[in-house]
This record gives C-alpha cells, sequence and structure tokens, in this order.
C-alpha cells in the first residue's frame, strides 16, 4: 500500500475557511507569504521585486503585519495591494483556480497515479479545518486520515484540549497537528518545552494519538531553527515516548549557503530518538530551484537513510502544493525510482508501510 504521509484539503484560501472572519484567516495567509521563499512579483509586469511590504520592520507576531489589501489571486497566487501597486505571491500551482483542494480532488489525484492512503495535514494558513477535515474522513474512511488542529499558543489553556478530544473523540481525526513557530508568532516568550505545557502534553500522551510535530521557527535563517530543534530535543527528554512524525524533513533552505546545503550535526540529534519518523520532501523545498529528477539530493536521501535506516522515514508530497514544482506522479517517483541504494522491501517501508504503522498503533 502506497501513502502520502502530507496532504491538504482545504476551502478556497481567500475565506474565512472556518475562521470568524475572513480578515481573522487573511491575517495568517499574509504572515505565511511574509517568510515564503517563492519570489514576489509585481502583477503588472510578473517581474521579480525585492523589498519587504507583508511585515514591519523585524516584528516576527501577527502584530507586525502592514496594512495592505491582502486578498486571494486566483489561479493559485496570494495577492496584495501595497502604494498602489498589486504584487502576488504563487503559492498553488496555477490549476488550482479558486484557491481550493476539495477532498475529490485529491481523492482524484491520488487514484491517478496509485496511492492508496493520505493524511490530511493542516495549519492555520489553510483555516480552521477540524470539521471540513473530519467531514472528508467520514466521506472517504478508507483513503484519509486526518490531523486536529489547536491554538499552539493557548495550548496551557484548558479549552485547547477540550478542542483536541472533540477532535478525536467526537469527530474522528486520528492524530495532533502542532506547529511550535506559532508560539512565537502570537507574542509567546516561552517554547513549547516550557513547563507550563506539561498538562497538555500530558494528556496528548494518555490518548494513544500520533503528533505531526512541525519544528520550525516563525524567524528566518538557521540560527533560530537550531534553537527550536534544541527545544525538541529538551522536549524528548520528557515525551519521547510519544509516536512523532516530523513533517517536512530538515529545512535544508535555512542551511543552503552557496548552492551546497551543510546540515550541522546538531540539527541531527533530536531525530535520532527511535519513535520519530522523519518526513521526506524533497521537491516542495529544493524545487524552485534544482530539477526533476533532484540528483543534489541523493547525498541527502543517502544520509537519512543510512542515519535513521528504513523503519523512520516516510514519503510525503504536500499536494497539492508541490505541484507548483513538479507533478504528483514525480514528487514520488524521484524517491521510488532513483535511489537505488534502498531495496524494494525497504522502500515499501517508506512510501507506505511506516506511516501505516504509526496509524495502527
Amino acid at each position: 500500500m502506497i501513502v502520502d504521509s502530507h496532504a491538504h484539503i482545504f476551502p478556497p484560501l481567500g475565506g474565512p475557511s472556518g475562521f470568524a472572519s475572513r480578515r481573522d484567516h487573511i491575517r495568517y495567509l499574509q504572515h505565511q507569504m511574509a517568510g515564503h521563499h517563492m519570489p514576489t512579483r509585481r502583477t503588472a509586469d510578473n517581474a521579480i521585486t525585492s523589498g519587504e511590504t507583508l511585515l514591519k520592520g523585524d516584528d516576527i507576531t501577527l502584530d507586525g503585519l502592514t496594512d495592505v489589501d491582502f486578498h486571494g489571486g486566483g489561479f493559485g497566487r496570494l495577492a496584495w495591494i501595497f502604494d498602489g501597486e498589486t504584487y502576488h505571491k504563487q503559492y498553488l500551482p496555477p490549476t488550482l483556480t479558486q484557491l481550493s483542494s476539495p477532498p475529490e480532488l485529491m481523492v482524484a489525484q491520488m487514484d491517478y497515479i496509485g496511492v492508496d492512503k493520505a493524511v490530511l495535514q493542516t495549519g492555520h494558513l489553510y483555516g480552521r479545518l477540524n470539521r471540513y477535515i473530519s467531514n472528508a474522513v467520514k466521506q472517504h474512511p478508507e483513503r484519509f486520515w486526518g490531523l486536529a488542529m489547536i491554538d499552539e499558543w493557548r495550548a496551557d489553556q484548558h479549552g485547547q484540549l477540550r478542542t483536541l478530544e472533540r477532535a478525536i473523540g467526537n469527530m474522528g481525526l486520528h492524530g495532533l497537528w502542532f506547529q511550535t513557530g506559532n508560539l512565537a508568532m502570537h507574542g509567546r516568550g516561552e517554547s513549547f518545552d516550557d513547563p507550563i505545557f506539561e498538562p497538555f502534553w500530558d494528556r496528548v500522551r494518555d490518548m494513544h494519538i500520533p503528533v505531526y510535530l512541525n519544528v520550525t521557527p516563525a524567524a528566518p535563517g538557521p540560527e533560530p531553527y537550531l534553537a527550536e530543534l534544541a527545544a525538541f530535543g529538551r522536549w524528548l527528554e520528557r515525551y519521547g515516548d510519544l509516536p512523532v512524525l516530523y513533517p517536512h524533513g530538515l529545512a535544508l533552505g535555512r542551511f543552503m549557503k552557496d548552492g551546497r546545503i551543510e546540515i550541522p550535526e546538531e540539527a541531527w540529534r533530536p531525530l535520532e530518538n527511535s519513535n520519530i519518523i522523519v518526513e521526506l520532501l524533497i521537491p516542495i523545498f529544493q524545487g524552485a530551484i534544482w530539477e526533476y529528477p533532484y540528483t543534489e539530493a541523493q547525498p541527502i536521501l543517502r544520509e537519512y537513510f543510512q542515519r535513521l535506516g528504513p523503519d523512520r522515514l516516510a514519503w510525503g508530497s504536500d499536494m497539492p502544493n508541490v505541484e507548483r514544482h513538479c507533478t504528483y506522479r514525480q514528487s514520488l517517483d524521484y524517491l521510488r525510482n532513483h535511489c537505488d541504494f534502498i531495496s524494494e522491501d525497504d522502500m515499501e517501508k517508506i512510501c507506505g508501510g511506516n506511516v501505516t504503522r504509526l496509524f495502527a498503533a
């Protein structure tokens, strides 16, 4: 069975998407685009521009957003007006004309290339989608596992536990999505490993659900990322028994200099825990600068395999976003058809068996 560890469904990104208002949702999209690696283009002539127009200075919180008319631009674009000029980023492929990915589209994509099941990941930029994902899981239980989302920066409040318990117990979702950088984005000074959040993590442990722990800071550069990984290491000292999937794998772009990627040893250290499965997701991160079949990634993939072994890796696509760089089939084939150092049996684990085991536990 082939399992995609990383897929998305969502209603039109220009709307409220489960938030109380369209504006509440748009703020997350604007913040995401401020730090996103896709280039900013001036819509009038499609020219790549420089200069930050979405954030005020170095303020990485939502309060640091500039006052611009940010909106869905159609055809995969997120757009905004600054000083009378319209700009955009191509966040989604142009084929997503309405900026939406309904569950039926994801099922059709999976059918087309032969993917049996997918994990529906989530995040505030897509909306407050626990109910939306729950409905998709109930409609297609044989095709989807779904992750629940909470307000991470409020994880020390009992209401977030109730939100998670409802999502798992009543809505039929299967695991937790948690993005660590959302704490700083909302002005929290604590890291996610702070003791103030222990009641939340203790309850997650009691629920026996997998955690997709997206360890990524809101601030750019390698140093904030290494600090967040260090917090992950401290968190694992207490919660290393939780089944964790590490989405995206290591953020390769943060370690890229002069066209070369050099991953420091301290970045690998937290991933050594035996309960962690690490996602292999090369095209969505590096597809803007490398071409299929991403031969530049071979040494990195080999290092993942040698360090972690076949039981602790999982293929993910990040559909439909990845189609701005390659096709869905190519997002799988660069791995299964071009890594001759991985045996057929081990590739079956990476492309399905390990995630199936994670959710069956």
